[in-house]
């Protein structure tokens, strides 16, 4: 059972940053061009990409955990759910990681041959 928190934290992402995360996806948005990260994005083209997909398998989670939670799926299934949809999660995490690494080390280099 989850507690309040969880549920306001878990709704908060399934419905809020979920349909944001498709909608980048869908339309293919650009990264921001004066933010702090902005660099990062443009020095490694497919950080985006991995950020959205990442956002896409936490909201699948959080949806997992909901369904759980409100008995919409048994709870044998739910668990089972939360462990086939933890390992994409990880997956993409560790690869989300390594792309950051690449590109922080990209704009590095390129900001020392200045």
């Amino acid at each position: 059972m989850l507690s309040m928190l969880e549920l306001f934290i878990n709704g908060f992402v399934a419905f809020a940053v979920l349909p944001l995360a498709i909608a980048s996806l869908a339309t293919g948005s650009k990264p921001p061009e004066h933010s702090v990260l902005g660099k990062y994005y443009r020095a490694e083209r497919h950080l985006m990409l991995l950020g959205n997909l990442l956002l896409l398998s936490i909201g699948a989670v959080a949806i997992a955990k909901l369904l759980t939670h409100f008995g919409f799926v048994g709870a044998e299934l739910g668990e089972g759910l939360d462990t086939w949809l933890s390992v994409p999660l990880m997956g993409l995490v560790i690869i989300f990681l390594v792309f950051m690494v690449r590109a922080i080390l990209k704009v590095r280099r390129a900001e020392a041959a200045e």
